[in-house]
C-alpha cells in the first residue's frame, strides 16, 4: 500500500512539476527559415520550377538540406551561429538525361538574438541580408535578388530571396 501511495505521489509531483510556461507552444515564432522563390529569367514575374534541385552546405561535413526535388520555392535555414551561410545549389541532381550543374551561393547577414520567453528561449532574426553567386562560367542561376523588406528575415510569411534561372 505504501508503494502504491508513493508511486501515485511521485506521478502527481511529476505532473505538477511542469508548468505551462515550461513548454514552448508550436505557434510561437522561432528562428525563421529563408524563403526563396525561383522565377523565369526571361519573364521575371513568372514562377519557374527547378528540376531535381538538391541543396547542401559547403562545410567539410556537408549536410543535405533538400534532396532532388522539383519545386519553385523552398525554405532553408541560415546559420544562427555565424554571419555567413553557403550552400551548393545543384540542378538536375538525379537526372539520367540532363547533366547536373552546381552553383555556390553565399548568404551574408547580421544576427539579432531576441528573447522570446523562458520555454522558447531565444530566436535569431537576420538583418542586412545579402546574397552572392560564385561565378564559375557555367552558372544555371542568372541573378539573385534580395526581396525581403529592409533586407531582414524576421518571419516566414514573405519571400526573402528571388532567384532567376
Amino acid at each position: 500500500m505504501i508503494k502504491k501511495l508513493s508511486f501515485a505521489f511521485l506521478i502527481l509531483f511529476a505532473i505538477n512539476g511542469c508548468t505551462r510556461d515550461d513548454i514552448c507552444p508550436e505557434t510561437t515564432q522561432t528562428t525563421p527559415l529563408l524563403i526563396i522563390t525561383f522565377k523565369n529569367a526571361a519573364i521575371s514575374t513568372e514562377p519557374k520550377q527547378v528540376p531535381g534541385l538538391t541543396i547542401e552546405t559547403t562545410l567539410e561535413n556537408s549536410e543535405i538540406v533538400l534532396d532532388n526535388e522539383t519545386t519553385d520555392s523552398i525554405a532553408i535555414p541560415l546559420n544562427a551561429g555565424a554571419d555567413i551561410t553557403q550552400y551548393r545549389f545543384t540542378i538536375n541532381s538525379d537526372s539520367e538525361v540532363e547533366i547536373p550543374n552546381t552553383d555556390v551561393v553565399a548568404f551574408n547577414y547580421e544576427r539579432e538574438d531576441i528573447y522570446v520567453n523562458r520555454a522558447c528561449s531565444f530566436k535569431t532574426n537576420f538583418t542586412n541580408l545579402q546574397a552572392a553567386l560564385e561565378e564559375e562560367g557555367d552558372n544555371w542561376i542568372f541573378q539573385i535578388n534580395v526581396t525581403a523588406l529592409n533586407n531582414t528575415v524576421e518571419d516566414e510569411n514573405d519571400t526573402h530571396i528571388t532567384i532567376l534561372h
